[in-house]
């Protein structure tokens, strides 16, 4: 079984908007090697910086989703969670993982998006506030995977008794389709992914050795820094070689591909990690059916920066959860 791919048909218009969205980037600094926690706070400080920005419980409460939060056992102190509850009774719930490099971002980054999935498909959104890679403070990609994976474990025991919902799924962008991806793994070792009915993982990380789009990557990349990217993501953890960045247990594009639920994958045609997506859609459409659309004209982390290639994008996600939805279990 093969990936179902759809590509993205622009209007002039749209190609236009498209264009001049890409314009204002490419004179955006890029997130540079040179100290990720840094230059990521930067950047996300600057014109884009709105993104990662926790909208108001005003705003929220105006479309009718309220906020939670809640903190989840784990292994290691408890994991915190962001819930936007949708103005009726829940029709599911999705595990959100934010995105940001693994080291920036939080469980609010996301809640333009999650609130849209909230008061318009009904659906509940939790976000995991995971741990941000930290050098200073001993925080290791390990422990931002123990975190999300402990969101899971609880979600999938607890959703029916604790939260009312029984139809569940998994979703993240960036270094959160990463965390998705590995969290989807792990439950299915233990088996506990029969709970979740399908994941959404846009312009995700799957191979931390770098596929070849960021071996490939030059210099007019938007967003991040191409010539360095594969180096930048070899010194997320810096006491493996190549072969070690490839294991599964860092490396989902490395997994063992069996008892998964359906997949939409979402790439961008300018984004460095595109190849990731491709080679990520075709391995798991071995296991179960994917959805894989690809979007021109679309740098990493598009869906945040506005204009019709976000918007589309955006209903095509909340089409695919809808679908499922009205699908009888």
């Amino acid at each position: 079984m093969s990936p179902r791919i759809r590509r993205m048909a622009l209007s002039e218009t749209e190609q236009r908007s498209a264009r001049r969205i890409n314009a204002v980037l490419a004179r955006t600094p890029r997130l540079a090697t040179d100290g990720w926690l840094l230059d990521a706070g930067q950047w996300l400080s600057g014109r884009f910086g709105v993104a990662a920005q926790t909208v108001t419980a005003a705003w929220l409460k105006r479309r009718g989703v309220r906020v939670e939060m809640l903190r989840l056992p784990s292994d290691d102190g408890g994991v915190a969670v962001r819930i936007l509850h949708p103005p009726g009774p829940p029709r599911g719930a999705v595990l959100d993982m934010h995105g940001g490099g693994w080291v920036v971002g939080s469980a609010g980054l996301n809640d333009r998006i999650n609130a849209d999935l909230a008061a318009e498909a009904g659906l509940m959104v939790i976000s995991v506030d995971y741990r941000l890679l930290h050098e200073a403070r001993g925080v290791e990609m390990q422990h931002a995977i123990a975190d999300c994976v402990a969101a899971g474990r609880w979600l999938a025991d607890n959703a029916a008794s604790r939260l009312g919902v029984s139809r569940l799924f998994l979703a993240g962008q960036s270094a959160g389709a990463h965390l998705a991806a590995l969290t989807a793994m792990a439950l299915r070792d233990e088996g506990r992914l029969g709970a979740f009915e399908g994941c959404v993982l846009v312009y995700g990380v799957y191979d931390l050795s770098g596929s070849p789009s960021v071996r490939a990557a030059g210099a007019d990349a938007l967003i991040l820094n191409g010539p360095t990217l594969a180096a930048d993501l070899a010194r997320l953890a810096p006491d493996r070689d190549a072969a070690g960045l490839r294991r599964p247990d860092l490396s989902p594009l490395y997994s063992q591909f069996h008892d998964l639920p359906p997949a939409l994958f979402i790439a961008g045609d300018l984004d460095p990690l595109r190849d990731d997506s491709l080679l990520m859609a075709e391995a798991w459409s071995a296991a179960a059916p994917v959805d894989l659309i690809e979007v021109p004209l679309a740098p990493h982390g598009f869906i945040h920066f506005g204009g019709p290639l976000a918007r589309r994008s955006l209903a095509d996600i909340r089409q695919w959860l809808e679908q499922r939805l009205d699908t009888p279990t």
